[in-house]
């Protein structure tokens, strides 16, 4: 059954508190829309995988948990020879687009339904994940494009960084499974509450260094 998650009005953080404590050290927004392909590369294939990604998206997948982008399209190392890529607003396509390119050199899987994704920023993003991630998001140990596999509040995730606002806040994109979405919620909200937590609206683009007025 074909499903386009941009046709798809709810979303699962729906009826949950857009704001939570006082201030907005941690605004989240939903990326909502986005097409998501894990791709993994049949023995012997990677350099070719990697040749028909640099010629037809303009992007070197990396080797090693990192991010790389072009325009709209992101590529991340997940594991050897297997990788996460991304295009804004282009659902389930996504997918399907890629499978003619790559051909017979990589397995393509369809994920744009699998998991809830939120970009974190703010001044208090960092000690906001300290609390619930067990791995150091300091500026100098996890730097602008790195990717890690770990755990929010004993949940699976894949986090990354991106590039800081104009103000000089970090950016961070958190995964999980779609299923733990809601506790996904609730872990951030929580444990920002102290810093002030405001969810945006679906669809929305993240304030890129330009705090919320109200």
């Amino acid at each position: 059954m074909y499903a386009d998650p941009t046709t798809i009005e709810a979303s699962i953080f729906a009826g949950l508190p857009r704001a939570v404590g006082r201030g907005d050290g941690v605004i989240a927004t939903e990326r909502d829309g986005i097409g998501i392909a894990r791709i993994a590369a049949r023995r012997g294939q990677s350099a070719r995988v990697a040749e028909l990604f640099r010629v037809h998206m303009g992007i070197e997948p990396p080797d090693a948990s990192r991010r790389a982008s072009f325009g709209d399209v992101g590529i991340a190392g997940v594991a050897p020879d297997t990788w996460l890529a991304t295009r804004d607003g282009a659902g389930n396509a996504f997918a399907e687009s890629l499978q003619p390119l790559l051909g017979e050199c990589a397995a393509v899987t369809d994920q744009s339904d699998a998991y809830v994704i939120l970009r974190l920023i703010g001044s208090r993003v960092r000690e906001t994940l300290a609390k619930l991630i067990p791995i150091d998001v300091h500026a100098r140990a996890f730097r602008v494009g790195d990717v890690a596999q770990t755990v929010c509040g004993y949940m699976n995730v894949t986090l990354w960084r991106l590039e800081d606002t104009a103000r000089g806040d970090p950016t961070f994109e958190i995964w999980a499974g779609r299923s733990l979405g809601v506790s996904l919620y609730r872990a951030i909200s929580h444990g920002a509450a102290e810093f002030g937590f405001v969810m945006q609206p679906s669809g929305e683009r993240a304030v890129m260094g330009e705090r919320l007025t109200t």
